[in-house]
């Protein structure tokens, strides 16, 4: 009889906390919950494999449509790491923009498709520096107010308000 030899024991590696959350959000994602077709091999190369896949594009077919389908799976917005980080960049340049449109060139029409294409307008330009000065003026006298010993509170309520300007 053969003589068995032990495995050796490998050290379980602990998993990363960026893998745990990119993890979760996978699984977190509406388009691929629920969805056990995601986890079998759909590889051309055995005949499970490509009964699986014609079984795939049947469902997305039917669920979708052809041109559905094709934008579905072209697209890669399915992908939870092209969908998410996508919809971040769409959501800060909607509101980046939003929070610039008083300061826009009103005259010109935005014909731009990502990027707002009217830029900021001489009035804008005026509205903005004013704004910096009044925000380098107020940081001048909360500097002077707390070489004063002025208390904390007090130098809290000196300052203004303001919006996406104030962070320009």
């Amino acid at each position: 009889m053969a003589k068995k030899i032990p495995r050796p024991r490998v050290k379980s590696k602990k998993m990363h906390w960026s893998e745990k959350l990119f993890a979760g959000i996978a699984g977190l994602s509406p388009f691929t919950a629920g969805k056990p077709h995601l986890y079998q091999s759909m590889s051309g190369a055995t005949k499970s494999g490509r009964a699986a896949a014609v079984r795939h594009h049947a469902a997305l077919l039917a669920k979708y449509g052809k041109w559905g389908t094709r934008a579905a799976t072209m697209s890669g917005l399915t992908n939870p790491w092209v969908s998410i980080p996508a919809a971040l960049l769409f959501g800060a340049q909607h509101a980046v923009g939003n929070a610039m449109e008083p300061y826009k060139n009103q005259d010109v029409e935005n014909t731009g498709f990502f990027f707002d294409n009217r830029g900021i307008s001489a009035a804008g330009n005026e509205r903005l520096l004013q704004e910096r000065l009044a925000r380098e003026d107020l940081a001048a006298r909360r500097n002077l107010a707390r070489e004063e010993g002025v208390g904390f509170w007090e130098r809290a309520q000196m300052k203004s308000d303001g919006g996406i300007a104030r962070l320009l």
